[in-house]
């Protein structure tokens, strides 16, 4: 029977959803803060580099801080406007050059970390990038709750998943009046990672629950389909179920209703989630293919094989489409149809399942030339075809084609499981031809 394929998303290491990283604005210096302490030559020159990075003369702005610098001792605001120069023109790995050297100057510059954060982030530098976001959450007052999402969220770009649940899971803790959404969704994703999908459930619940529209169903489906993983076919079931009662003309969740049904080989209910799948939107070929399988083993022949008779159009050809209309056409007590359909096979290397159905209804129908042909094509193509031959006896016998009943004895004759049978038929063979 065709199964149908309903996970859109791979394996349960990704979402499905991207959780873009959050880039806070470029800081700038401080300098109001910085009156006292800084130099007027210094403050001076900051602000016209400023300016000039404001109408994007970015160069311009270089130039008047490499004069700074030659003229008076080194300042850490005027190596933080350099790196802003650098970043604010793309400039990225020489924007980290300057940021390292505000750092080292004042580690506790949390500006300074926040823009290399970002820098890193973009060079690809990612674990970097999650101790400089989170070296920047631990400064900055009060805290900022997204510095540290866009820490773990780096650590998850950088493969560390187990750093990055270390972080949300004391975000969730911390910030409980906070729109935790896009935590708990880099929660799962960062659990997923761990191949801890257990761990990953009250997040996809919440997930679930708290979502709307287009998001909350992609979570409503990533979490039945890791009830299904985790073997929770009971909770997948009743979740789907409830689904279709409040969402009833989202197709999904009659695909996920069909596949749970018959993977726990209940056919009947299979089939009525098919049916009302089928009313809600076209069905793809497969999903024609296993509906009409389903009316087959569910004794509904009839109805099987007008699905399969479509199918049969797109596919003229198709060895297995024609096996089953063949199955459909005899359980509607039809071998005439049946036969017609196996005989639609071309080719030189047509199923031997194929052909030995094609040789039994031949022969049922006592058209026996035609099976002897069929059972000599068969054999021909069997490593053990001893069974073939003595069918094409059998057929030879009652058509009463004795020398082809005779060449195909003898060969049957040379098989151990058919010896027996093919011996007697020539003894009698014998008999015969002798009166």
């Amino acid at each position: 029977m065709a199964r149908m394929v309903i996970n859109r998303y791979g394996s349960l290491g990704s979402v499905g959803l991207l959780w873009l990283l959050a880039f806070s604005l470029i800081c700038w210096p401080a300098l109001s803060g910085a009156s006292e302490t800084l130099p007027l030559r210094v403050r001076k020159v900051i602000v016209q580099a400023q300016q000039l990075m404001e109408q994007q003369q970015y160069d311009a702005a270089l130039a008047v801080l490499d004069s700074q610098r030659q003229r008076v001792q080194r300042h850490h605001l005027v190596d933080f406007t350099l790196g802003n120069i650098y970043l604010l023109s793309e400039r990225h790995a020489e924007a980290v050059e300057w940021y390292e050297s505000v750092v080292e100057q004042q580690p506790e510059y949390s500006g300074a970390w926040l823009n290399v954060a970002q820098c890193y982030y973009v060079l690809e530098r990612y674990i970097e990038a999650a101790e400089a976001f989170e070296q920047s959450y631990q400064l900055v007052t009060p805290p900022r709750s997204q510095l540290r999402y866009n820490a773990a969220l780096a650590y998850l770009q950088g493969e560390k998943p187990a750093a990055a649940v270390s972080l949300l899971k004391q975000l969730v803790v911390d910030f409980p009046d906070q729109n935790s959404v896009p935590w708990r969704a880099a929660l799962v994703q960062s659990y997923n990672g761990l191949d801890l999908h257990q761990l990953a459930l009250p997040h996809l619940e919440f997930l679930a629950d708290a979502t709307t529209g287009d998001d909350q169903r992609r979570w409503r489906e990533l979490l039945v389909q890791h009830y299904l993983v985790l073997k929770m076919v009971d909770k997948a079931l009743h979740a789907v179920d409830g689904y279709t009662q409040i969402d009833g003309l989202e197709p999904l969740w009659w695909k996920l209703l069909t596949s749970i049904h018959l993977d726990a080989g209940r056919y009947s209910k299979g089939l009525v989630a098919l049916k009302v799948l089928a009313y809600l939107q076209p069905l793809t070929e497969q999903e024609q293919h296993l509906l009409a399988d389903l009316y087959l083993t569910l004794g509904v022949p009839q109805e099987a094989v007008r699905y399969y008779e479509t199918l049969q159009q797109q596919r003229p050809h198709d060895e297995q489409l024609l096996t089953r209309l063949a199955h459909a056409s005899l359980n509607l007590h039809q071998p005439e149809d049946a036969l017609f359909w196996l005989q639609q096979a071309q080719g030189d290397s047509v199923d031997v399942k194929l052909l030995m159905l094609q040789g039994q209804l031949l022969f049922s129908l006592k058209r026996y030339a035609e099976a002897v042909e069929v059972f000599g094509r068969l054999a021909q193509s069997e490593e053990q075809p001893g069974s073939s031959w003595l069918m094409q006896g059998y057929a030879a016998w009652n058509g009463e084609l004795w020398t082809q009943a005779r060449k195909a004895l003898e060969n049957a004759q040379r098989y151990p499981r058919q010896k027996k049978k093919a011996a007697a038929l020539l003894k009698q063979l014998n008999e015969i031809e002798l009166r």
